[in-house]
């Protein structure tokens, strides 16, 4: 199971908005910050916004804020929102039954992947935003960051 950039860039736009709670901010903003296309940004967002972990401000201080404290919003919200199923394989998820697996429900191999999408649901419903947010600034002291390649080049160079 691999999350893909959707899922990482939306965690990254969610943490920069849980960061502001009180203000709204532009998606333009998140993608300058993070180093994100804001094509691909504005892709991302509705996702969030239909699963009611955002919403949209409009007039002159307008943008994005979280729809709820960033302490009600686990890792598993915003995953399943921006990825849809966790499930590592087809056969767990809601199929048709002309199209399930021969072997479903009689299978030790989809027992292993039933306790894997477990562990990953237990572990991410565990992890807040807020928790998430808190980490960011306490233990790497600095906001989240996309390092474009200039940034990587120079850190490798300087450091």
């Amino acid at each position: 199971m691999k999350i893909s950039t959707r899922g990482e860039y939306g965690l990254r736009a969610l943490m920069e908005m849980g960061a502001q709670p009180e203000s709204s901010v532009s998606l333009r903003d998140i993608a300058e910050r993070q180093n994100i296309s804001l094509d691909y940004l504005e892709q991302i967002v509705p996702s969030l916004k239909s699963a009611g972990l955002i919403k949209a401000r409009r007039g002159a201080h307008g943008g994005y804020q979280l729809n709820r404290p960033a302490e009600d919003i686990t890792l598993y919200d915003a995953l399943i929102a921006l990825e849809g199923s966790l499930d590592p394989k087809e056969c767990l998820g809601d199929v048709p039954e002309e199209e399930r697996c021969p072997a479903s429900g009689s299978c030790a191999v989809q027992e292993v992947w039933i306790d894997m999408r477990d562990a990953m649901k237990a572990a991410l419903k565990k992890k807040t935003l807020a928790g998430l947010i808190e980490r960011q600034q306490n233990r790497f002291k600095t906001p989240i960051h996309t390092n474009t390649d200039k940034e990587i080049l120079r850190l490798v160079v300087f450091n």
